[in-house]
């Protein structure tokens, strides 16, 4: 899961603000860092003063995230995702979470040249014509640096923190155990294990630079540029790649673009997670708006440019299917664009979802009469964007209330079956996505060729 700052090129300023000499490594130590910031945070709302609800959230959030950016790793990640939730939690903690998708207290300059003088065998005033010790981007599993190779080719490195490894094995581990031991999670169990093997994933850049470079060989969309890798900058904790200029989306709305521009923004967005899908059979499935840049040219405006306009990073998380899953999420959404019937039998869309290949029943005996209701609930929240030729994600309602209700009542019926593991990343991805629209106050034509063919 590509932790969204980490990416491998943006003109933001150098992330300041205090170094950390280390990663609490331990399972006890990372206990205990957690515990500290616990008791501080508590201790911070004794204090006398009368102050706001707003002013008490955002101290709350602050202290989340000063753990949270302490621990890295899969602390980090989940402030990530909780700070997407914009339903679900008050602006004022969201907006302290948000830091996480692009900062985080960097490793001291020391621990920076011990590491690429580990990877590559010499530091870095050696290895290029100038190397930036103060990062531009910081996150949970890394780091990037500005560097200047002695071709004047610039070039974004990505180190990863030392220790980083461990502290990911051991959270997982506890995680992990944690879940094993309900029995009420055996159903989606399955589904840890695909979160897990991402994660694990996530810690070599080798992988990541090899999709990185299949992206760059195989996206083929002219609005969309994908980084180059520098293979001789490149080994399994360090990762370099063209540094591109560009701004993030919290910055490039600030500068107030138009609806037309916005909308152009999601439309190639979209373009993107339907060629993956259902084309590439691999997506980039961090949804974090921190994994692209908007290239916005010298002029300054805030249009979309025509070419290579959005420069996508970070491909560290990326989920392949089988044909076969992306040919049969194409039935699934046919069948409930046709208004699915059922075919007499008291379970018929439970019994469809297997023949599929989407769930998988491990119980028989199990009442299935609950999972069958959410399943045609969840089917509706699904296709409601595509029921017009555009969809407004700005004046969506209650939409996103909805789906966490419908998701909440799925989860609770799900007795006797399994879902593929490949909906984990996928619905992770399609969620965040848009999460993104609604942030743009997009409108967007979802209709395309493989999903049911709608508006029609």
């Amino acid at each position: 899961m590509a932790a969204s700052r980490e990416n491998t090129g943006s003109k933001e300023k150098p992330v300041r603000g205090p170094e950390t000499r280390g990663i609490p490594l331990s399972k006890l130590a990372r206990a205990g860092l957690a515990g500290k910031v616990a008791v501080s945070s508590a201790l911070r709302s004794l204090r006398p003063g009368k102050r706001t609800p707003e002013e008490e959230w955002r101290e709350r959030g602050e202290a989340f995230f000063t753990a949270c950016a302490r621990l890295k790793g899969l602390p980090l990640k989940v402030a990530q995702m909780l700070s997407q939730e914009a339903e679900l939690l008050p602006e004022e903690f969201r907006q302290e979470l948000s830091k996480s998708c692009y900062q985080s207290p960097p490793m001291n300059r020391a621990l920076v040249r011990q590491a690429v003088s580990a990877n590559l065998g010499a530091p870095p005033e050696a290895l290029f014509k100038s190397f930036s010790e103060t990062p531009f981007a910081a996150a949970s599993l890394g780091q990037v640096h500005l560097a200047v190779t002695h071709d004047d080719r610039r070039i974004a490195v990505k180190l990863q923190y030392p220790g980083i490894a461990r502290t990911v094995r051991n959270d997982l581990a506890v995680v992990g155990g944690f879940a094993s031991a309900l029995p009420w999670l055996k159903e989606v169990q399955g589904a840890w294990t695909e979160v897990a093997d991402r994660m694990l994933e996530e810690l070599s850049y080798g992988h990541e630079a090899r999709w990185t470079d299949w992206f760059r060989g195989n996206l083929g969309i002219s609005e969309v540029t994908v980084p180059a890798v520098h293979a001789a900058y490149s080994r399994e904790t360090i990762l370099a790649t063209d540094f591109l200029e560009g701004a993030h989306l919290a910055e490039w709305l600030a500068g107030g673009p138009g609806q037309e521009e916005r909308d152009a923004l999601a439309k190639i967005l979209w373009s993107v997670y339907l060629k993956s899908v259902y084309v590439l059979n691999a997506l980039n499935a961090d949804p974090n708006p921190g994994n692209f840049l908007i290239r916005i040219g010298k002029s300054g405006s805030k249009r979309v440019q025509e070419d290579g306009s959005v420069a996508m990073l970070d491909f560290g998380c990326v989920k392949s299917f089988p044909p076969s899953f992306s040919a049969n999420l194409s039935k699934l959404f046919a069948m409930h664009a046709k208004g699915y019937r059922g075919n007499g039998n008291a379970y018929s869309l439970v019994e469809e979802y297997a023949s599929i290949g989407i769930l998988r029943i491990t119980d028989r005996r199990a009442d299935f009469s609950g999972l069958e209701k959410h399943l045609r609930s969840m089917g509706e929240w699904v296709l409601r964007p595509y029921r017009n030729a555009v969809f407004d994600f700005g004046s969506a309602g209650n939409y996103f209330q909805e789906c966490r209700a419908e998701a909440w009542s799925l989860f609770r019926s799900v007795k006797g079956i399994e879902f593929a593991p490949d909906f984990v990343f996928l619905d992770r991805a399609r969620y965040g996505l848009y999460r993104t629209f609604q942030r743009l106050g997009a409108r967007v034509a979802m209709g395309n060729e493989w999903e049911g063919g709608y508006p029609g």
